[in-house]
């Protein structure tokens, strides 16, 4: 006997039913981020001993940076515009 979990499950279709990630999306920027890095690295790097380190380091670039550019558009709506904003009343 199947159940209507196992059934549902074995139903999913990726694009037509996505998954409901909308508690927890931002937490895919690490394998997305480590898959890029994956991927761009073994075509670049000269040494396959290299690859594991410089992974590891383009990983942590491309999060920082994501980090980054979201703290300052947070920066920039929250703090400056409405600054801006009180300026031209």
């Amino acid at each position: 006997m199947t159940t209507p979990t196992l059934a549902y499950t074995l139903a999913w279709r990726p694009f037509i039913d996505p998954m409901d990630a909308h508690s927890w999306w931002f937490l895919l920027i690490f394998p997305v981020a480590f898959l890029i890095s994956v991927a761009w690295k073994a075509v670049r790097v000269d040494d396959i001993r290299q690859l594991p380190r410089a992974v590891g380091v383009m990983t942590l670039q491309v999060v920082m940076a994501m980090l980054g550019l979201g703290l300052a558009a947070y920066i920039g709506l929250i703090v400056v515009l409405p600054i801006l904003a009180g300026l031209f009343r």
